[in-house]
């Protein structure tokens, strides 16, 4: 559910539904309980309450958004992309993360996540989400840590071919938060942090600042460090 709400945070603008979603329900607490952070937690629901009773406010914040992801000549312009953070190659090897289907060499990062993304038939909930359909966008990647975490609690027999033990499982999560999440998140939150205008996109990146830290915590806790970045292939 976390994963999924930050996808949406970058995906595309906030709206007013989606606003008064965080306000309505309970979820901003439970958010602020995972990530060990309510008092943030409690200020990103107290914003989304102004900028729903407020039309001005929701336009600036809109305005902002645009400014921030969308509008790349502008100051204020943060790129959600992998690629900009680290650079477009990746490298594969022969070995144990080769089980994508690319021979050893140099593929784009967004190459590489395409074929995972394909490997779980992985699309957004709703692709218009989405302002920009690269692969590498913030939003793909957030919303396919949440496929993968789904994966693992669901384990739906009917749609799934050749079910991985577990280990495994948690192992592609291990593997995939490392190689595209925790290791370039928290410098994309810094700068929200630093350019955003509006509150609500500040405390949104201070959140998940937070969430990527405690995620970072629980996986290094896991004893799941002797399968290295060993990758199963998930066939659904």
């Amino acid at each position: 559910m976390i994963y999924n709400l930050f996808s949406r945070i970058f995906a595309r603008k906030a709206d007013r539904e989606f606003l008064e979603s965080l306000v309505s329900k309970d979820i901003t607490d439970i958010i602020g309980g995972v990530c060990e952070d309510s008092d943030t937690a409690e200020s990103l629901k107290e914003n989304a309450r102004d900028i729903v009773s407020d039309k001005d406010k929701l336009s600036e914040a809109q305005s902002d958004f645009e400014r921030l992801f969308i509008i790349p000549l502008n100051d204020k312009f943060i790129p959600p992309y992998i690629g900009y953070y680290l650079g477009n190659t990746s490298k594969t090897s022969g070995g144990s993360n080769a089980d994508i289907d690319v021979k050893g060499g140099d593929v784009t990062r967004a190459e590489k996540l395409e074929i995972m993304f394909k490997s779980l038939n992985f699309t957004p909930k709703d692709e218009s989400w989405v302002t920009s359909k690269r692969a590498d966008h913030i939003a793909y990647i957030l919303g396919f840590m949440a496929a993968l975490i789904s994966f693992e609690e669901k384990h739906p027999a009917e749609q799934v071919k050749e079910r991985p033990p577990l280990s495994e499982i948690v192992s592609e999560e291990f593997y995939f938060f490392n190689e595209f999440i925790g290791n370039w998140i928290n410098l994309f939150a810094e700068e929200v942090i630093q350019r955003g205008g509006s509150p609500f996109y500040v405390q949104a990146a201070m959140l998940m600042k937070s969430f990527i830290r405690c995620e970072q915590r629980d996986f290094n806790s896991l004893p799941i460090h002797s399968l290295g970045n060993k990758r199963c292939t998930v066939n659904l």
